[in-house]
């Protein structure tokens, strides 16, 4: 007798109620999957370039921020094939890192300083470093554009992005969370916006990691030893550097800023105690490999005013600050007459 009423039932209209809340349903995902396509096109960089193995990059003379980038996408003097080049005359400088090597004025602050420490002579300063990027981006977007690239010295200045190795503790490569490519049809879009913010934020992050054994100075560790050696193997000079943080700090409002964005960032840099024991655990390794290594170190962090006139967050620098950053790097550059 079930049977039977379930075959009436289906008879008399179930399967065309089946169909059309699956048609629904399907509409309503539609919907939904271009409204978040949308969003996260609007919310991209213009000139963004999304590569599985380096995270992104940026096409040339892309503007961004300001700034209309060079011939390969990076910040500062084009980047031109090394047989147009003046051997003996001009000196390629390289500088890698995050979202705190992307500025123009820490490129011309290097370029400038150099000019005036070696009078009559030419440098050429670019900036490849950009925002999220770690040590491994950096060394894996070094090892692909080198041979294009061809610095004379190379200088690393990063120490912060990688403790997002803590804050997700199942990457060990690519970033890729919180990264999404609108016009990607290998994946939902809306799908993996709902995992990262439901999932990997609020349940698989963790961001209070200060207490924990820390996985990221082995991580940078390796990477920077790598971009060293790859820098070497091209007849090339290394340069590493120290991190300058704000904190401590006396200065009320830039505390007050810094505290104000944490429930941003801690995700990706942890809560600010965790953000300091990793850039602290950097730091150490940077010294150890500079002196380990025999590479020249900027004191960069031991350089820095910890006041609102340098710092606008945590680590990002006013034009005061990076015009700082660059004088303390060019301090350190060896120089080949």
């Amino acid at each position: 007798m079930k049977s039977l009423g379930i075959g009436r039932w289906w008879v008399n209209g179930g399967a065309r109620k089946i169909l059309t809340l699956c048609v629904s349903t399907l509409l309503s995902f539609l919907v939904v999957e271009a409204a978040s396509r949308i969003l996260v096109g609007r919310r991209t960089p213009p000139g963004m370039r999304f590569e599985e193995s380096t995270l992104y990059s940026y096409a040339p003379f892309t503007r961004i921020q300001g700034m209309v980038l060079n011939d390969v996408g990076c910040v500062g003097d084009d980047a031109l094939p090394k047989n147009t080049r003046d051997d003996g005359v001009e000196t390629r400088v390289l500088l890698l890192g995050g979202s705190t090597s992307f500025s123009a004025r820490y490129v011309s602050s290097v370029k400038e300083s150099l000019q005036a420490m070696h009078p009559g002579s030419r440098f050429r300063v670019m900036s490849c470093g950009r925002p999220r990027y770690t040590s491994w981006v950096n060394r894996v977007n070094f090892e692909r554009n080198a041979p294009v690239w061809a610095p004379d010295v190379v200088v690393y200045y990063e120490g912060i992005n990688d403790n997002i190795y803590n804050a997700f503790p199942w990457l060990d490569g690519a970033p890729t969370v919180g990264y999404f490519d609108a016009r990607s049809l290998h994946s939902s879009i809306f799908l993996e916006l709902l995992r990262y913010h439901v999932v990997d934020k609020t349940f698989r992050s963790v961001p209070d990691f200060e207490a924990r054994p820390l996985r990221s100075p082995v991580i940078f560790e390796e990477n920077v030893r790598r971009i060293v050696e790859i820098a070497r193997k091209r007849n090339a000079s290394a340069v590493l550097a120290t991190f300058a943080i704000a904190l401590p700090t006396s200065d009320e409002k830039l505390l007050a800023r810094i505290r104000s964005e944490e429930s941003v960032m801690r995700h990706f840099w942890g809560n600010i105690p965790s953000t300091l024991a990793g850039v602290r655990a950097h730091e150490q390794v940077t010294e150890s490999l500079a002196k380990r290594l025999g590479i020249p170190l900027a004191r960069v962090a031991e350089a820095m005013p910890h006041d609102a006139a340098h710092f606008g967050d945590i680590c990002h620098l006013t034009s005061a600050g990076n015009e700082l950053l660059g004088r303390a790097i060019a301090t350190a550059v060896p120089f080949r007459q």
